[in-house]
């Protein structure tokens, strides 16, 4: 009996430490999902591209990473910070962005572009809000003066700084209710709750929200259907201006009938 005892700790044993690598793999499988930082191979080319905004280039520092970024002032103008989504380098949003006054804060996440470290939402949320709240110092406006826009992955960064600084306006492309909700949908048959490393709850900041909040949708979405932008919008308690873009999907919504004028208004003070 003792024998067999044993032999029945040992296989559970084993049975548990199969469980638990098949996990941590698939734990490190999701995160790489969620996080797909674009590097550059040249640096040398990557600022050469970049060469317009080199003045406005500046890097801040935050507990051993280096977060590469573009702070672009106007002098009495409200400032419009971006965040962008999983697979963006932000500085791809710096020509589309120039054609509007605002003053300007893009900066890209741990592991993005030329900044160092890896990405967490712990890190990145960390990261955005002191790096907001010191610009805001540096350049002495209030949140008030402050317009978040969040694409995709950005619209959880976007929300959550919302929820705990009273800006100016929220507006929100391609957003998500909740990352945990997004993963869910597209992979059903996995524990996602156990699984996914990061949740970008969302729906949870939302009620914390008081500024007025456009959100941008998809149509025809296939990363994050517009089922979840919906959710989202409900989960605010304060006016929210929400438009649909019909057969647009996730990485085209830019390029839909009547998009450019309906982000000009949602940024418009």
């Amino acid at each position: 009996m003792p024998l067999m005892k044993r032999k029945g700790r040992k296989i559970w044993t084993a049975v548990l430490l199969a469980a638990g690598a098949v996990l941590a793999f698939t734990h490190c499988s999701v995160r790489s999902l969620v996080y797909l930082p674009p590097q550059p191979k040249d640096k040398t080319a990557y600022l050469q591209k970049r060469a317009e905004w080199e003045p406005h280039r500046r890097t801040f520092h935050r507990e051993g990473a280096s977060l590469s970024g573009w702070l672009i002032e106007k002098k009495g103008q409200p400032l419009l910070v971006y965040y962008g989504g999983n697979a963006m380098d932000i500085s791809m949003m710096l020509p589309y962005l120039d054609q509007f006054p605002h003053a300007k804060l893009l900066v890209n996440y741990r592991g993005y572009g030329l900044s160092t470290g890896s990405p967490t939402e712990q890190a990145i949320m960390g990261d955005s809000l002191a790096i907001l709240d010191d610009v805001l110092k540096e350049t002495g406006r209030t949140p008030d003066d402050v317009i978040l826009v969040g694409q995709s992955l950005g619209s959880g960064v976007a929300t959550q700084i919302a929820s705990v600084r009273n800006v100016k306006k929220l507006v929100l492309l391609v957003p998500f209710d909740s990352l945990l909700e997004t993963a869910r949908d597209l992979f059903p048959y996995l524990p996602v709750k156990l699984i996914l490393p990061d949740h970008f709850r969302s729906d949870l900041a939302a009620p914390k929200v008081s500024c007025p909040v456009s959100i941008l949708a998809a149509g025809s979405d296939e990363v994050i259907p517009p089922a979840h932008a919906k959710r989202l919008r409900d989960c605010f308690s304060t006016p929210v201006n929400y438009q649909e873009f019909p057969g647009a999907m996730h990485n085209t919504i830019w390029h839909s009938p009547g998009f450019d004028r309906a982000f000009a208004k949602s940024i418009s003070y």
